[in-house]
């Protein structure tokens, strides 16, 4: 299945993208909206680079701008991605196979090399005879090796392209761990790396929700274009200020997490304070030489981990904590409190 996104996620979508099909001239059906889903779900890059392309030419997406990108990004996608990753595998398998039975065959002229010195060896021989020997054992052992490391260096490169098609297919099959506007990780990458190096392992650690404060209100002043510069600059900023101690993702539209690893809660409440103050004091611009804009501001929610306590239960309590910072003015940081635990 392509989308792989919860139902919670898809409500969020949902609203995200009838607000965008309101700003512009197309019609309101199905194919509008699976182009505007995958697109503000960052499944489907290409078609997000070639819609924010039409966008800034001409302002609003018609049915017939709608209609070209469906064709193009979405229509018939899987199938050939499926033929462009199975052409390209059949290529390397060819490759490694050929290298394969030519340095087979190298080996084994070797090893009958080898058995005709044993031969010569066992005989009374002079030191002029086994000098040649030797010279010709040096030299069929530095062939077998030149064809040892070539063959490595071979397999070595079809590592590195099975790996570029592998991430291609992730793409195309909505399984891609990056958020592509941002480069953080997404949920789907987040939850991989959770269930890799933080599950089941009692490791101290503090989780930052981030929500970028009155987006929408930024988006409907400033434009789309705008917005993404905005959470562009904000993942930036939570990279430079926890990227170092655990995982960093864009959770949501202006959404990110921080698991801080290995770091108590108060230490987590003063990064916390060096992301806000370094996002206040941000001015962003539209375009090179246009006026920059400033009040930019996130609130954010902190929850230190309890030892037993599940991820979704720690998000839980910093979803609260970043609800505390939303209702009591923004633009500020708060802990969520430590609870006890019941007692039977």
């Amino acid at each position: 299945m392509r989308y792989k996104e919860t139902r919670e996620q898809t409500a969020e979508l949902l609203r995200l993208v009838l607000s965008q099909m309101a700003r512009h001239a197309a019609s309101f059906n199905p194919m509008t909206y699976a182009v505007w889903y995958e697109y503000l779900a960052g499944i489907n890059p290409h078609l997000n680079a070639a819609l924010d392309a039409r966008v800034a030419q001409c302002g609003s997406l018609s049915d017939h701008d709608i209609a070209g990108l469906h064709e193009k990004f979405l229509a018939g996608r899987d199938a050939q991605m499926s033929a462009h990753v199975s052409a390209n595998l059949a290529r390397l398998v060819a490759q490694v196979d050929g290298a394969a039975i030519e340095a087979g065959d190298k080996v084994r002229n070797y090893g009958a090399e080898l058995d005709v010195y044993r031969e010569r060896l066992q005989k009374d021989i002079d030191q002029q005879q086994l000098g040649q020997v030797v010279q010709s054992l040096i030299l069929d052992t530095t062939r077998v090796r030149y064809t040892a490391e070539t063959f490595h260096e071979q397999l070595r490169k079809n590592s590195h392209e099975v790996e570029q098609l592998r991430a291609e297919l992730e793409i195309a099959q909505g399984l891609a761990c990056r958020d592509p506007l941002t480069g953080l990780l997404n949920r789907r990458g987040l939850d991989q790396h959770l269930q890799r190096d933080w599950a089941g392992k009692d490791i101290e650690s503090s989780l930052l929700i981030i929500d970028i404060d009155q987006f929408k209100s930024i988006n409907d002043t400033h434009g789309h274009m705008l917005g993404d510069k905005v959470i562009v600059a904000v993942a930036r900023v939570l990279q430079g200020c926890a990227g170092n101690r655990g995982p960093v993702a864009r959770i949501g539209g202006e959404e990110f997490a921080a698991l801080m690893l290995h770091t108590a809660a108060d230490t987590a409440v003063g990064v916390g304070e060096q992301i806000r103050a370094a996002v206040e004091r941000g001015r962003i611009r539209r375009t090179e030489g246009s006026d920059a804009i400033g009040g930019v501001t996130v609130s954010i929610g902190i929850a230190g981990w309890q030892s037993g306590e599940s991820f979704d239960a720690l998000m839980l309590r910093a979803d609260r904590a970043l609800y505390q910072s939303k209702s009591s003015g923004r633009n500020r940081v708060t802990l969520a409190q430590m609870e006890m635990a019941s007692v039977a």
